[in-house]
């Protein structure tokens, strides 16, 4: 069922930025015109650009962040995301929530017909009244680095998230992490020697720590001790949570995208389909968890087309070549042609094998 966004309170949550916050605020303003806009940011930030741009402002007293990735000098802003986006969450009036960072804008109003077609819900394994709809930027089940192979559980992207008012507060009613404990974790535990993510010294990222917190209330007896703590039934757990809790959609679907110069070209799609939550993830992990009874040909379709060689790469540059810039297209066209005759060969090849069986 559509919704109108006179139903909705949109918390555009974040430090502010001159360009980005503006035209974040803006877009809200014109796809969801009759939608509460709360602008959750922090004490001291210039915020008298965006007059008119919102209907509640929220200061608060910034937590701080701590570099956890000791190559590249980032900053886990963990705490930074749980208390602008809680206290502006708090504010909100209306029976639905879209909860978005400052960098993000709208180009449609498309998020308003997002429609979770998963029916059934196993009661016990679901935290919140109604499925929370998610980004799919980063909401990973595994990532591949240097033919590496590394699970991630309870990986849903924090970028945005949309649900009932009780249920968006029930998501970020966890506890801040204690730091810089939690950030340099790992300069006082020992890493697995075949972590991807070598330079990396948090404990989980922001987006493992709010999905498994949550888990957490549901699967009492979960140990989920850091990013590295990958087993058979914290992988169960993980996906079980997941499939009850959330509804992934990717941007297009949203109607929402990066301002971010080094996101504006990030297409999950690129990815196998099976590393991330597309569609196909979550129609797999529903018919495991919720309901056997629906069908997934189209899901065992693209699962034997992977077992292919050359499949993976010929689709990863058929999706690149409508995403890439346009002095990339070249290359993404002939890599296109490359993978097309790879593919066809083996294909040929198998095809002949079973004929001469």
């Amino acid at each position: 069922m559509q919704i109108s966004s006179k139903d909705l309170s949109v918390v555009v949550q974040g430090a502010v930025s001159s360009l980005e916050t503006s035209l974040c605020l803006k877009s809200v303003r014109k796809y969801l015109p009759e939608a509460q806009i709360i602008l959750s940011t922090w004490k001291g930030s210039d915020v008298s650009q965006y007059d008119g741009l919102y209907d509640e402002l929220v200061l608060s007293d910034d937590p701080g962040a701590v570099i956890f990735d000791i190559k590249d000098k980032k900053t886990n802003s963990l705490n930074r995301i749980l208390v602008s986006s809680r206290n502006g969450i708090e504010k909100t009036e209306r029976p639905y929530v879209l909860r978005i960072r400052t960098d993000l804008v709208l180009k449609n109003d498309n998020l308003l017909r997002l429609y979770d077609n998963f029916k059934v819900r196993n009661k016990e394994k679901s935290l919140f009244k109604q499925r929370i709809f998610a980004y799919d930027i980063f909401s990973l089940k595994f990532n591949v680095c240097k033919n590496k192979t590394q699970s991630l559980l309870f990986h849903i992207s924090d970028w945005c998230y949309f649900g009932l008012q009780e249920d968006i507060k029930e998501l970020f009613n966890v506890a801040e992490v204690k730091e810089p404990e939690f950030s340099e974790y790992f300069k006082t535990h020992q890493k697995l020697s075949d972590d991807i993510y070598i330079s990396r010294m948090w404990k989980m990222s922001p987006e493992q720590y709010f999905t498994y917190s949550n888990a957490l209330k549901v699967f009492k007896n979960l140990k989920f001790e850091n990013y590295l703590d990958v087993n058979a039934e914290n992988i169960k757990i993980s996906e079980d949570f997941i499939i009850n809790n959330f509804r992934i959609f990717a941007p297009e679907e949203w109607g929402i995208y990066s301002l971010k110069k080094q996101y504006k070209r990030t297409n999950m799609e690129a990815r196998n389909l099976f590393s991330y939550y597309s569609y196909l993830t979550q129609k797999k992990d529903y018919k495991k968890y919720c309901d056997s009874s629906i069908e997934i040909k189209d899901v065992e379709f693209f699962e034997k087309l992977y077992e292919i060689k050359y499949f993976e790469q010929l689709r990863k540059h058929f999706v690149l070549i409508r995403v890439v810039s346009p002095e990339k297209k070249i290359f993404e066209i002939f890599s296109l042609l490359l993978y097309l005759f790879k593919f066809l060969y083996t294909l040929f090849m198998e095809v002949l094998c079973k004929k001469k069986k």
